[in-house]
């Protein structure tokens, strides 16, 4: 009977034993606290200040600046995380309050986004409305960094003027003293790399569909091209050989292609976000 007990104290000592090292591991890999650990970047353009709980789980993350207080921005922050402001730089949206005021600086309609307009970005109007006014601004909501859209402007529209007016728009923006991505951009941003005017204009790239495609008219989503895949490869490298950090934007890539995307990106140091749909939310 003794002999019985104690096996009966041991064995119960050591499942105690395993129980305990198994919180031990799963707290260690949640952190000190026991916090869930956080994905490293997320886009989300599409929600608001009554779903901020959404950002949670990010460390990174971009956001519509007009859905969001200064004191939101404050309590992300203090939160750890790095928090950018989408600012269109390129275009402008029908719903935007100030899109009458610049409706005649517009170029042409923006393919696939019916409710948005290319702007002639060598315009100082416009030039000094983004940079002198909104983004002075957001700045002062204390932001790390502006999420800058549709330089692709100078894809659509490949002049010497429309160059130097992206430019012009960067310089401005980095007297704020914050980040500054470029979404897209890669007919610019390449230019610009070969003027030698990115390193000291931008902080890093953001490239939508690399691996992913999208169907617009069925609002569905697909792999992408093997040759833009590649294309979007060198370019990306061409990118982080200039000390520009890389944030990959997919969309709704299956779990067979997460993986490939996620060794992708830790293979080159990349950070990457798989958003559900175009809404961003």
């Amino acid at each position: 009977m003794i002999k019985t007990a104690r096996g009966r104290v041991t064995a119960l000592i050591i499942i105690l034993a395993v129980i305990c090292a198994v919180i031990t591991a799963v707290v260690a890999s949640s952190g000190t606290d026991g916090a869930r650990e956080q994905k490293p970047y997320g886009v989300f353009l599409g929600i608001n200040r009554d779903q901020i709980s959404e950002l949670d789980e990010y460390k990174t993350v971009v956001i519509e600046p007009e859905e969001f207080t200064k004191a939101d921005v404050a309590k992300l922050r203090d939160s750890g995380k790095v928090v950018y402001a989408y600012l269109n730089i390129g275009a402008v949206e029908n719903y935007r309050d100030y899109y009458d005021e610049y409706k005649s600086y517009t170029l042409g309609v923006y393919e696939d986004w019916p409710d948005e307009r290319w702007v002639d970005v060598s315009k100082p109007e416009w030039r000094d409305f983004i940079a002198g006014t909104l983004a002075k601004k957001y700045a002062g909501y204390g932001y790390d960094g502006f999420f800058l859209d549709n330089a692709d402007v100078y894809y659509h529209y490949k002049t010497d003027a429309i160059y130097e007016g992206l430019c012009d728009i960067l310089e401005k923006l980095s007297g704020y003293d914050v980040d500054l991505v470029i979404n897209g951009g890669d007919a610019f941003v390449t230019r610009a790399m070969k003027d030698g005017k990115a390193e000291g204009l931008i902080d890093a790239v953001n490239q939508e569909t690399v691996f992913t495609s999208i169907d617009f008219e069925n609002k569905t989503y697909g792999r992408q091209d093997p040759d833009e895949t590649e294309y979007f490869e060198s370019y990306l490298e061409n990118v982080r050989s200039h000390d520009i950090d890389v944030y990959l934007l997919e969309y709704g890539a299956d779990r067979k292609l997460a993986k490939k995307i996620g060794r992708y990106c830790d293979r080159h140091d990349y950070k990457w976000y798989n958003a559900k749909s175009l809404d961003l939310k």
